[in-house]
């Protein structure tokens, strides 16, 4: 059976009593410390993939791959932090630690918020996004019965991208 890994975001003690929990279950080590080890060892194993390691003690470790668009956020600078928390709509910064030792800085007074904020700004883009096909629908049915209106072709001011009639559609 696969042995259990980090999630994204998770803390090395609550990895480490999930970890424990079910490898017990599936009766693979039958001594306590043996489990320690196994799990210890898978929670240093992802340190090592993490793109973001945070804290010290209780370490928490973030994946690039688990949110891309999260990785755009990352900061050499306190400034560009900064201005990006305006654009969000976050007050104040907090700072990360690679795994290499060099400090990052990210958008909010805390991981937990900056990526609350996130997530709702994605499910904002993706309604809007979504509901572009649902316009150009109720749009053409207009135009059908007569409105005077017409379509915008592309490269029109106004006009969807490519990109936006992909991802309306579903492709």
């Amino acid at each position: 059976m696969p042995l259990p890994t980090p999630k994204n975001g998770e803390k090395r003690s609550k990895f480490m009593s999930r970890c424990m929990v079910d490898i017990a279950a599936k009766d693979e080590f039958k001594d306590i410390k043996q489990r320690i080890a196994v799990c210890s060892s898978q929670f240093q194993d992802a340190e090592s993939k993490a793109s973001v390691v945070l804290g010290d003690e209780d370490k928490i470790l973030f994946f690039s791959s688990a949110a891309p668009s999260v990785m755009q956020h990352y900061f050499e600078t306190k400034e560009e932090a900064l201005e990006d928390a305006k654009k969000l709509g976050l007050k104040g910064i907090h700072p990360h630690t690679t795994k290499d030792g060099k400090t990052l800085y990210m958008a909010g007074p805390d991981h937990k918020t900056f990526m609350k904020r996130h997530d709702e700004i994605l499910k904002e883009k993706e309604k809007s996004d979504s509901s572009l096909w649902e316009n150009i629908r109720k749009k053409k049915e207009r135009i059908k019965s007569g409105s005077g209106e017409k379509m915008r072709k592309k490269g029109d001011k106004g006009a969807p991208t490519p990109d936006q009639i992909k991802k309306a559609k579903g492709e």
